[in-house]
C-alpha cells in the first residue's frame, strides 16, 4: 500500500502524539520527520521547510540560566522559558527580574591565596561583595591583599581595587563595589600574601544584576 503525505499541519500533530504532547503547543517538526515527508512528496533534494518558531524545548535547557527541561511537557517547558526571561531581566519592561550569583569562593582558616572569576556575558553592572577576617595570628607587618580586577564600560581599560587585610591582629574587612563591567571581559579577585602566610577566612560573591 502507499503512503500518502501528510500535510504539515497532520505531521506536527503526528509527532507531538508520538512524543506524548496532545495538548498544548505542538512541537517543532523534526529533521527526520520532514526529510521522510519530502521524499514521500518526490522532492527528497529539499531537507526540510522552515522550522516552526513555536517556542518547544524537549531534552534540552533554558537559554539563559540553564534550567533543566528534560523529560518535561512542553507546555510546562514553555513555561520555564518565560519564566528563564523574567528571571534574568531579559524581557522589556519586565519588573522581575533578580540578582544572578555567577560566581562564588568561601575558604575558613585557610592559609592558600584564593582567586575568583568570571567572563562578563554582556555590559552590564556587576556587584563584588568580599569578606575577609583574619584572626591575627600573623608576624609583624604580614598582609593578605586582595585585588580586584575588571574592564569598564566607558573604553577607560583594565581597572583595579585592592583591599588590604592585615594578619598580625584580629580583624575584619568587607566590602561590595557595584561595577560596570565591559561584556567579553574578565572580572576577577586575586589574593596574594605579603610575608609568612597565616590562616584567613573569605568569602565572595560577583552578582550579575538585572
Amino acid at each position: 500500500m502507499a503512503s500518502i503525505p501528510l500535510t504539515l499541519a497532520e505531521l506536527a500533530k503526528a509527532q507531538a502524539e508520538a512524543e506524548g504532547f496532545q495538548n498544548g503547543p505542538q512541537p517543532t517538526l523534526n529533521q527526520a520527520n520532514l526529510y521522510t515527508q519530502d521524499c514521500l512528496l518526490n522532492n527528497p533534494q529539499t531537507p526540510g521547510t522552515p522550522q516552526s518558531t513555536t517556542p518547544y524545548y524537549p531534552s534540552s535547557e533554558t537559554p539563559n540560566l540553564q534550567l533543566s527541561t528534560d523529560d518535561m511537557p512542553v507546555t510546562i517547558a514553555n513555561n520555564f522559558v518565560i519564566l528563564d526571561a523574567l528571571l534574568v531581566g531579559f524581557t522589556p519592561g519586565s519588573s522581575l527580574g533578580v540578582p544572578i550569583v555567577q560566581a562564588s569562593a568561601q575558604v575558613i582558616n585557610t592559609v592558600v591565596p584564593t582567586t575568583l572569576s568570571i567572563t562578563a556575558a554582556k555590559t552590564t553592572l556587576y556587584t563584588v561583595s568580599i569578606y575577609m577576617k583574619a584572626l591575627g595570628t600573623g608576624g609583624a607587618g604580614t598582609t593578605y591583599t586582595n585585588t580586584l580586577t575588571y574592564t569598564a564600560a566607558d573604553g577607560s581599560g583594565v581597572q583595579t581595587i585592592t583591599l588590604l587585610l592585615p594578619l598580625n591582629t584580629p580583624n575584619v574587612v568587607m566590602e561590595t563595589y557595584p561595577i560596570l563591567a565591559l561584556a567579553g571581559t574578565p572580572v576577577s579577585t586575586t589574593g596574594v600574601f605579603s610575608g609568612v602566610p597565616s590562616p584567613y577566612t573569605l568569602s565572595e560573591r560577583i552578582v550579575e544584576m538585572p
